[in-house]
């Protein structure tokens, strides 16, 4: 149990859609979170925002946890974990798919807590300021845009919408004719920024052999489709359960989705809110420039969950010690 004289380390496992992230970080003794090792892999056994394959599942996420504690020198038996697998409540949101955590049994970890991946980026990127005045977070990650609310210091809402950006990459994909993988490349580009009518761009064929020029626009007016789809969404939920112009704290957007050029202008004309800002995680000592990026903001909020979880437990038992010593 870590005290706090003491550093100690915590691990955190983050269960996308599309990836999962596994986090080593060394927690000092004021509370501060540290992250010494970091490590990827692509999900599989996860369709549609549920468990299809326990086994295959396991395996990525040991390659991921792996590769994290490698880098940090560091072995984990247990973790925290964040997942868009996790139905989302805003009273109750520890209904867990059994396979998530039997997956993660398989690939010899205990789990400490699982919560809604949403809960985790608030940690990362929202103030309490924030929470208290009003604001909506938006977490728009590969299949899944989870949205969170949070008012008066408290969770006053959450819900999820199974579209996210790699909606936007198979879009292209389909729309020019050509790869996934070319249909990201040119969906991080070009975003939603309008260019001049003669501006183009460079495709791959789908075997990759042949390259052939399309209106840079053209590629834009795919993107801005499936944007719009989004925040369309987005508006329809929020409206039906707030007055929005009362939420001071206005809207923050983080995950993957929010690294789209120019979404903080289109999410503004959008969604008519106070303002509009990028949530990028809280600074905690990263050995790594691109990791502070909106795109780990639930995996570095885990680990700052669990160092606030594991403070206030490690407090109660001193609490607890206390009590006890006066009668010994």
């Amino acid at each position: 149990m870590p005290g706090l004289a003491r550093r100690y380390y915590i691990g955190g496992l983050d269960i996308g859609t599309t990836k999962i992230v596994a986090v080593v970080a060394e927690i000092s003794p004021s509370g501060c979170a540290v992250v010494k090792g970091l490590g990827e892999s692509t999900t599989i056994g996860i369709r549609k925002g549920s468990v299809t394959d326990s086994v295959s599942l396991s395996k990525v996420i040991e390659q991921a946890v792996k590769e994290s504690q490698d880098m940090a020198g560091v072995k984990m038996d247990s973790v925290y974990v964040a997942s868009q697998v996790v139905r989302q409540l805003t009273d109750q949101y520890n209904i867990v798919d059994e396979k998530l955590t039997e997956s993660i049994k398989m690939a010899g970890l205990e789990v400490e807590e699982i919560v809604p991946a949403i809960i985790a980026s608030a940690h990362a990127v929202l103030t309490d300021t924030q929470k208290n005045i009003g604001t909506v977070l938006v977490d728009i990650g590969g299949s899944i845009t989870d949205i969170a609310v949070f008012d008066q210091g408290l969770l006053k809402y959450t819900v999820a919408l199974n579209v996210g950006c790699d909606h936007i990459s198979s879009d292209l994909a389909v729309c020019l004719r050509t790869s996934i993988s070319e249909g990201e490349r040119i969906k991080r580009m070009v975003g939603l920024e309008k260019t001049e009518p003669q501006s183009y761009l460079e495709v791959s064929s789908l075997g990759g052999h042949e390259k052939r020029k399309v209106p840079t626009n053209t590629a834009i007016d795919i993107i801005h489709s499936r944007v719009q789809e989004i925040f369309e969404l987005i508006h329809k939920e929020l409206n039906h359960q707030f007055r929005l112009k009362a939420l001071a704290g206005g809207l923050v957007l983080t995950g993957g989705g929010a690294l789209l050029r120019n979404i903080v202008k289109y999410a503004n004309l959008q969604l008519n809110l106070s303002k509009v800002e990028i949530g990028i995680p809280a600074k905690m000592g990263v050995p790594k420039e691109e990791w502070n990026s909106p795109t780990y903001a639930s995996s570095f909020g885990l680990v700052m969950y669990g160092a606030q979880r594991s403070s206030r437990r490690s407090e109660r038992l001193s609490g607890w010690r206390e009590v006890i010593n006066k009668f010994i």
